[in-house]
This record gives structure tokens, C-alpha cells and sequence, in this order.
């Protein structure tokens, strides 16, 4: 009888583990619906469930969507503002809604309303009234955007970090007069009113409120609540500071601020107040009325309608910058948002971690982070938005605790970088035994020995709890994250990590990693089965080839409605199949995932006629921990590419002392004149150029690459690369922009191939 249940739990366990192998893990995600006759393009794909998950949904309006959710018996916050590390006020969704209704009335009545105008333009008939939102994340820029929905008024979102240039053209190119705007935004607005003919209203959207123990607070009250909860403190002190326990307006939660942080606060509101008197003034000389957000939250709306529920109708327009050329206002009508909110929402990754709080700083005004934001708030997940200030950041995610870390590959290169510092930090035998053990445990994989040395050990846990201790995974999605950096955040903070696929374009993502594909091959599979895709042939890849690879197309109900007034450009940026042309190349792997390859500029042909990946080599060389950035550029006068690279000082240091290395003596240089010096001519000496180089050599040995590949020609810059310069609102570098700036020494190795062709 042992023997037959012996035999019976391992035909089971047998049938159990085939199954796995053959139906999950090995398992397609896609059918090819359609095997395309056409050379240069390999076959659509869709979702397997696709005809299953079709009956599931209907389009809905997202608001009446919302209204189809779970709704917890407790009013919990659902969305927290933070200011110096703590909350400052937060509201729970009927709090969110009723404002949301209240400032929808008002875009319709205030002064008469936003006007209506007309367009040359197919969407909405050409018929578009628009609010302007321009500012970091704020609970009033969310509920701004929530108002918009409501009253049938299109959000027109521009990044806070777009130059005063771009902000111009874009509010002359859509003729908005209303414009919600962060405060420090506005003087630099009034400063160029005689080019903007159309603005006439600013709203000013920074909270001006704090909420403590259910009052909203603010001014006087604020002082005589510091003054009661000091004497309190005082009579309870025993000698040493306390913090004052307070709750959130919503659930009750009680939250630690210090008096410092209620004062900090408090002088934050009043210099805005004095901020906005100033503007004001300012605001009068050239015709433009200015409104704080609060003035327009006065009506108690009874009876809630949506104006426009049409599927087609053109809920947003967000700006993009890409990486090159003027930004474009991407269409986004309420069907695309509806499915592919449908779509995330589906994921089994909400059932599988349960997230219950986020933390929220990459900006709403791109569109990643606005549906993550609509679909957590569906999920009932507290949304914490942080102080907009970097100084901040660390303090703003510990207090958030939150349970999934989003964001793009330059956060998690830093997060990192950071950490292999502070390791380096350690005394000699503390470092010693961390890296031994992660050693170990890298050997294993990170599988069940892994697990057991962490149990003993507890260095992730370690880790972990200075960051954030309830850290349960991390999603990459702004871009391809190198391997190592995702390998080596798995096994130092022991969570997973997955990863993303989507554009402005597709409203957000579309294809996502699941619990049994998240590896570092690919960046998921489709998540919706409203949407088709397939690759077309580009130089070197083929898409008829095994695997097919090549640019990836896309097709469906999240896809966007066009390019704002840029009718010539909609019509090129798709296929005649109406399929969207990403500029990714991918490749389709046999389970369905997309491994992305590069982009299609990124494609460079040498003089020798070999091609190079420049996107890959930039990803490749922006391991070294010290490298923010690396830019590879070439063409076909060239035997090899070049590249421009920001440096970072302080790991840059950090490096030479692991090394044990005396460079900085070879250059007559102490560590303090070194990180003082900001001049970019200093930093290119031979010896500094050539350890870098030595660095990059060394990264490239450990990859399988033609020699055409090696990088000889390289220019060091310790200039400060952000919005304003190189990178984008989601960090991507601007490579026209510097190819521009640092076209003297571009054109300096094209001389010397030139010259070396000559002899």
C-alpha cells in the first residue's frame, strides 16, 4: 500500500511538473492570427485568451468604470500629499470626487467657462475646449484631471520641466486660455505674455492647506496647534524631543510630525501665500487673472453627470519630447484609456503582491504614471505623492512604505550605484562578509540556497529597511534596464523585479513581464487582448527569420488618435494597415515575450559596412557604476564609434579608492580640488581618459561583440545633465541635443578618420 501511494504522489507529482513545462512556463502567450504574405513582415499576433477576454468588458467611461469597484467599508486615504519627508493632507475617493465635481463646474461656469474652439482638426469634429495643466504631481493636479473627464474639457499636460521655449509653442499651437499651473511656475509665464496672445487664467495649484487630527489647518490655527501640541510635548517629555501624533484627515491613521516638520511646512504655505500676492500684481499689468485651486472648489455638486462618455472622445493631450525635435501633443481618446486601464488592471501580479501603498514621484504628466495612478486608485492602493524635492526623496519613500517601486532605468541604476557604495562604506571585515555571502547567493541564482544564506544572514532584509521595508517588488518601464542592474537589485534586496513595455503612444504599457516570464530576456508579453502586433524587416533583422525580428508595429483600442494638428505626421507614424510603427526593434520570442533589441536610429552603419547597436552599447557602457550616461554616435566615415560621457565624481572616487588607485596623485590632485573642479578640459586629461577607457574595455571583454564594438574615442563631461539640457521628462538623453553640444569633438575624430583615409 506504501508503495502504490509512493508511485501514485510521483505520477502525480510527474503529470504536475509536465504540465508546468508544457501549458505554463514554456507556454505561448500569443496566436499568429494572420501569416502575413508580405516579405518584409512577419506574422500579427494577439493574446491566446483573446476571444475569451473580448466577452469580458464592454467600453465604459472610466469614471463609471471606478464606480464598478470594490469599495472598502472604512473611508481609507487613497491619496496622500507629502511635504519634507512627511503628509502633509490626503483625501479618500468620495473626497476626490466631490472636488473633482466641484472644479468640473466651475471650467464650466467660472467667468463664463472655458470657451469651445475650433480646429483643424478630424478628432472631436474639430471642437476642443482645453485646460492647460503644467506642474509636478499634486493631489489638485490629479483631481484637475479628474475634472476634465467630467466636464467633456480636454487635459492638455505639458511636463514641468519643459523649457519656457516649449511651453510657449505649445500654448500658441492649441490656443489655451486657461492654464493650472504650479506657483514657482508662474513669474517666468508673466515674463513672456506679450508671445502668448491666447492665456488669459492661471490656477494655481499648489495646496495651500494642512490637514492635522481632521481640522484643515492653516496660518494662525497652524501656529496655535504647534504652540498646544508643544506645551503637551512639554509636560511629557522627560527632557528629550517628541513628535506630535497625528492622524490623516481620512482614516485616522496616526502619522509622526515633528514640530519641526509642522513649521517647515507651515513657512512653505506662507511664503506661497506671499508668492501668490506677488504674482497677482504682477499677473494685472498684463491682463491675466490669477485663482488659487480652492477658489473654484466651492459648489456642492448634487447631481453628477459625465458630459461626454463617446468612446472617441479626446479626454488628453500629452506632450511629448522624445528624444529629438519639438514636443508633440499625442491624442488620447477615453476608449484608449478605458482598455488599457482594463487591460493592467488584469495582470496577475495585483492577485499575486497585493500592493497596498504606492509611492508616487515619476511625473503625472506622462502617461505611464497616470494610468498607473487610475488603476491603483481602482485597486483601493494609497497613492503617496512626494515632496517634489530630491533633497527629500529617501525620507518621502521610507514614509510611504510602499509595496511596488515604479520607475525608469536611471532611478535604478542610481538606487544601485548607491547601495554597492555604502557597501564599500563597511569596515574591512563587514565588507568582507556581505560580499562573500551575496557571492554565494548569486552562484545559486538567487534560487532555495539563496534564500536559506538570507535567512540566516538577513543582509537584504538590512538593505531593504534603510530603503523601504515594505519593498515587495520593483517595475521597470521607462526603458531597457541592463541585466546586471536588474540581477544584482533582485539579489541585494531580495524582491522581484519586473519589467515593461509602452509608449505615450499606446496610452501607457502594453506589453508587461509575468511571475512565470520575468527574467532579463524580455520585456513581457501583451497584456491586452484588444491589441495586435508584428515586426517588419529593418537593415540587419529579419522578421521572417527564426526568431522574427525586426520594428515593432502595434495595432488596437489603446493605440492614441494621432499627433494634435500634425495630420502629415499621424498619417507617416503608421503602416497602410493602420498599425503604429514603434521605432523599436524587438525580436519575438518562441513564448510570446518581446526581447527589445534597440532603436531604429540607434542602427549604425561603420566605413568597414558593419553595423553597431548604439543603444546597446550605451546600455552596455552605463553599467560602469560610475557612468550616468553614455552616448555612442558613428556613420560610415568612421572605422569605429565614439562616445560622450557624463561622469559621476563622487563614485567616480569612490572607484579609484577600491582600486587602491594613485591617479589623482599623477595629477598633482587632492580628492577635495577634484570634486571641486567643474571644468570639462581638466576631467579629458590622457590618465583620466585612459582608466576610463581601461573601465569600458573591461565591460566590453565580458560580452561576446565584434571588436567593432571597442570604443577608443571618448570625451569625459562632469557637467550636470538634466531637464533643461540632455534629458527628457523619463530621463532618456536627448542625443540630437548633445551631438549639437559636443559637436567640436565629434567633428575632431571624423578629421582624424578623414586624414587617416588620406594616408
Amino acid at each position: 500500500m506504501i508503495i502504490f501511494y509512493v508511485l501514485a504522489f510521483f505520477l502525480i507529482f510527474f503529470k504536475l511538473s509536465l504540465y508546468y513545462c508544457q501549458h505554463l512556463k514554456g507556454m505561448s502567450h500569443v496566436d499568429v492570427v494572420d501569416n502575413s504574405m508580405k516579405s518584409n513582415e512577419s506574422g500579427i499576433y494577439r493574446l491566446r485568451t483573446h476571444d475569451k477576454l473580448l466577452e469580458d468588458e464592454e467600453y465604459t467611461h472610466v469614471l463609471n468604470f471606478f464606480a464598478k469597484r470594490n469599495i472598502p467599508k472604512e473611508k481609507q486615504a487613497l491619496v496622500t500629499e507629502f511635504d519634507f519627508g512627511k503628509v502633509t493632507i490626503s483625501y479618500n475617493f468620495e473626497n476626490l470626487l466631490e472636488r473633482a465635481y466641484s472644479f468640473a463646474y466651475s471650467l464650466e461656469t467660472f467667468n463664463g467657462g472655458i470657451p469651445t474652439k475650433t480646429y483643424d482638426e478630424d478628432k472631436n469634429k474639430g471642437k476642443f475646449k482645453m485646460l492647460g495643466i503644467y506642474g509636478n504631481n499634486s493631489i489638485n493636479w490629479f483631481i484637475a484631471d479628474l475634472a476634465c473627464m467630467i466636464s467633456g474639457t480636454t487635459a492638455l499636460v505639458m511636463h514641468s520641466k519643459f523649457s519656457i521655449d516649449e511651453v510657449i509653442d505649445i500654448l500658441n499651437e492649441s490656443k489655451v486660455e486657461w492654464l493650472s499651473i504650479d506657483i514657482n511656475l508662474i513669474s517666468e509665464i508673466l515674463k513672456k505674455k506679450n508671445k502668448l496672445p491666447y492665456l488669459n487664467t492661471l490656477i494655481v495649484l499648489d495646496n495651500f492647506n494642512y490637514n492635522s487630527n481632521n481640522i484643515s489647518i492653516s496660518g494662525e490655527n497652524v501656529k496655535k496647534h504647534i504652540r498646544t501640541a508643544t506645551n503637551k510635548n512639554d509636560e511629557n517629555s522627560n527632557g528629550h524631543d517628541e513628535d506630535i501624533s497625528t492622524n490623516s484627515s481620512e482614516n485616522g491613521d496616526k502619522e509622526e510630525l515633528s514640530i519641526k516638520n509642522i513649521d517647515e511646512t507651515i513657512k512653505s504655505i506662507e511664503k506661497k501665500k506671499e508668492m501668490l500676492i506677488k504674482v497677482k500684481e504682477e499677473a494685472l499689468k498684463v491682463k491675466v487673472k490669477i485663482y488659487h485651486f480652492d477658489e473654484l472648489i466651492i459648489n456642492d455638486i448634487k447631481e453628477r453627470k459625465i458630459k461626454n462618455e463617446d468612446p472617441d472622445f479626446i479626454s488628453t493631450i500629452v506632450y511629448t519630447s522624445g528624444t529629438s525635435g519639438k514636443p508633440k501633443g499625442v491624442m488620447i481618446s477615453n476608449k484608449n484609456i478605458f482598455y488599457v486601464i482594463k487591460a493592467v488592471i488584469s495582470l496577475k501580479l495585483f492577485n499575486i503582491y497585493k500592493p497596498k501603498k504606492y509611492f508616487s514621484y515619476l511625473p503625472l504628466s506622462h502617461i505611464y504614471e497616470r494610468i498607473v495612478f487610475y488603476t491603483l486608485l481602482y485597486n483601493n492602493v494609497n497613492i503617496n505623492i512626494w515632496s517634489k524635492d530630491l533633497s527629500y526623496f529617501s525620507k518621502d519613500l521610507y514614509n510611504s512604505r510602499t509595496n511596488v517601486l515604479v520607475g525608469v532605468p536611471k532611478i535604478f541604476n542610481r538606487l544601485y550605484s548607491s547601495i554597492m557604495t555604502e557597501i564599500s562604506k563597511l569596515s574591512t571585515f563587514k565588507r568582507f562578509m556581505v560580499k562573500t555571502i551575496l557571492a554565494l547567493r548569486r552562484m545559486n541564482n538567487n534560487g532555495l540556497i539563496s534564500q536559506f544564506l538570507e535567512s540566516i544572514t538577513n543582509i537584504s532584509k538590512q538593505i531593504r529597511n534603510k530603503i523601504d521595508p515594505d519593498l515587495l517588488l520593483i517595475v521597470n518601464g521607462g526603458g531597457k534596464i541592463s541585466k546586471k542592474v536588474q540581477s544584482e537589485l533582485n539579489l541585494l534586496l531580495n524582491i522581484d523585479f519586473y519589467q515593461g513595455y509602452g509608449l505615450t503612444e499606446t496610452t501607457g504599457p502594453i506589453f508587461v513581464q509575468t511571475e512565470l516570464c520575468n527574467d532579463n530576456n524580455n520585456v513581457g508579453s501583451l497584456i491586452s487582448p484588444y491589441t495586435q502586433f508584428k515586426v517588419v524587416s529593418w537593415e540587419v533583422f529579419d522578421a521572417k527569420a527564426n526568431p522574427p525580428q525586426g520594428e515593432l508595429l502595434v495595432k488596437g483600442d489603446q493605440l492614441f488618435n494621432g499627433y494634435f494638428l500634425k495630420k502629415q505626421e499621424t498619417k507617416n507614424a503608421f503602416d497602410e494597415d493602420l498599425f503604429f510603427k514603434t521605432g523599436d526593434i524587438v525580436q519575438i520570442n518562441n513564448n510570446g515575450t518581446i526581447k527589445f533589441l534597440d532603436r531604429c536610429k540607434g542602427l549604425v552603419k561603420l566605413s568597414q559596412g558593419e553595423y553597431i547597436e548604439t543603444d546597446m552599447l550605451n546600455n552596455l557602457y552605463s553599467d560602469i557604476p560610475f557612468i550616468n550616461f553614455c552616448v555612442v554616435y558613428g556613420n560610415e566615415s568612421m572605422d569605429g564609434p565614439l562616445a560622450i560621457i557624463s561622469i559621476d565624481k563622487q563614485i567616480f572616487l569612490q572607484t579609484l579608492r577600491e582600486d587602491a588607485c594613485d591617479l589623482l596623485d599623477s595629477l598633482g590632485m587632492t580628492e577635495e580640488q577634484f570634486e571641486a573642479n567643474t571644468n570639462d578640459e581638466d576631467f579629458n586629461h590622457k590618465i583620466l581618459v585612459d582608466y576610463v577607457k581601461e573601465k569600458m574595455y573591461d565591460k566590453y571583454k565580458q560580452t561576446n561583440l565584434n571588436r567593432y564594438n571597442v570604443i577608443n574615442d571618448i570625451y569625459l563631461t562632469v557637467k550636470p545633465w538634466d531637464m533643461t539640457n540632455y534629458l527628457t521628462p523619463t530621463y532618456k538623453v536627448r542625443r540630437l541635443f548633445v551631438f549639437k553640444d559636443y559637436n567640436f569633438f565629434i567633428e575632431k575624430v571624423k578629421k582624424y578618420y578623414k586624414m587617416k583615409l588620406e594616408v
